[in-house]
């Protein structure tokens, strides 16, 4: 029952949501996300953390950088199922599109980090 409550309280809010559906699609680094989302690095890092400490994402530390990710396959399959019904039911979310958009952008113009 833990592991149920620990990865609901994480799925919780919706920028931690967002945070997942476009990690979903590829890494990215702190920074990247903080242009993405508009958002402090603090602010963020708390977010991701917590995504993190209930089993959603993983970091790598590559030099200065954290970048995150989904290992879909290393996934437990409670998470693994909540992923894959979040997908499904926000599948036509302007708002998940645009962070999406909005990601790419921000790799093809910052690439000072990655």
């Amino acid at each position: 029952m833990t592991e149920v409550t620990t990865a609901l309280k994480a799925l919780s809010e919706e920028i931690r949501i967002r945070l997942l559906l476009v990690l979903m699609e590829k890494e990215a680094c702190v920074c990247e996300l903080m242009a993405t989302f508009d958002m402090a690095q603090s602010k963020l890092s708390h977010h991701l953390i917590a995504l993190r400490d209930a089993g959603f994402i993983k970091d790598d530390k590559r030099g200065k950088w954290n970048y995150y990710r989904i290992d879909l396959h290393s996934l437990d399959p409670m998470r693994r199922k909540l992923l894959s019904s979040l997908s499904e039911w926000v599948r036509d979310e302007t708002t998940v599109s645009k962070d999406r958009q909005a990601l790419s952008r921000v790799k093809d113009k910052m690439q000072i980090c990655c």
